[in-house]
């Protein structure tokens, strides 16, 4: 009997330390699964905020259909329920300028003290956004609201801008005196900052809907060249997206 009791005594903290272990697997096991990676893609409608931008390329011309467009792409990771980080590259392109096709719009840009009106006969604006984003979920632990899916964030990165015109170019905005027709371009880097707002609709494989505020500053090329990345104070936007979401 006592041989027996002396056997229990000596497997018991053994058996405790094999549960101890065991139970802490599992909680790191549970704490992994809450990191879900996921990936999509989106279409953004883009509304630039200043004047002489939004005049050049606007939200949407009945007129010519010209609009300003943006496909984004993203790569993340919830790394608990209420916070994700992302990975998101894009590309905003219009190919149109602002104005009736019958009486183009144009601007004046002076240049040595010499002010001419330039009037562009084809265009091609691309920007190229490279951002880190931080999303927040402040209902992401109440999985019976509506609103568990919805986000607030900010993001930042560089972006790469070129655009190109060639223009014809007249003594004023009468248009009376045609001078000669020219070609100029403006390709540079830059850093954008946005706050976003938006939610998804499903856990798994849907859609989702954001809208954001991008800041791009333009201060570095500004009165450079008769583009209109020279004469604008910045190239901010309000954006729209709908976007397509695979968890996994």
């Amino acid at each position: 009997m006592i041989a027996g009791a002396r056997s229990v005594l000596l497997i018991l903290p053994f058996a405790f330390m094999l549960f101890a272990p065991g139970d802490s697997l599992c909680q790191i096991k549970k704490r992994s699964q809450n990191q879900v990676f996921y990936t999509g893609a989106g279409y953004k409608f883009v509304l630039f905020t200043d004047g002489t931008a939004s005049d050049a390329y606007p939200f949407f011309d009945f007129s010519s259909q010209a609009f300003v467009k943006e496909l984004d792409a993203f790569f993340g990771v919830v790394l608990s329920e209420t916070v994700a980080l992302e990975f998101s590259p894009s590309y905003m392109f219009s190919n149109d300028y602002g104005g009736d096709e019958s009486e183009q719009g144009g601007f004046n840009f002076e240049s040595n003290g010499t002010n001419r009106y330039y009037v562009p006969t084809a265009t091609s604006l691309y920007c190229l956004p490279v951002n880190l984003r931080a999303k927040y979920f402040p209902f992401g632990k109440d999985y019976g609201s509506a609103f568990n899916l919805f986000y607030i964030g900010g993001g930042a990165g560089p972006i790469y801008i070129s655009e190109e015109m060639e223009q014809r170019v007249y003594k004023d905005d009468s248009r009376l005196d045609y001078l000669y027709s020219t070609e100029n371009s403006n390709n540079f880097w830059t850093m954008n900052f946005e706050a976003i707002a938006g939610i998804a609709t499903v856990s798994k494989f849907g859609i989702g809907f954001e809208a954001g505020y991008r800041f791009i500053p333009l201060s570095s090329v500004k009165g450079e060249k008769p583009l209109v990345t020279s004469l604008a104070g910045n190239f901010n936007n309000l954006n729209f997206a709908l976007n397509i979401i695979y968890k996994f």
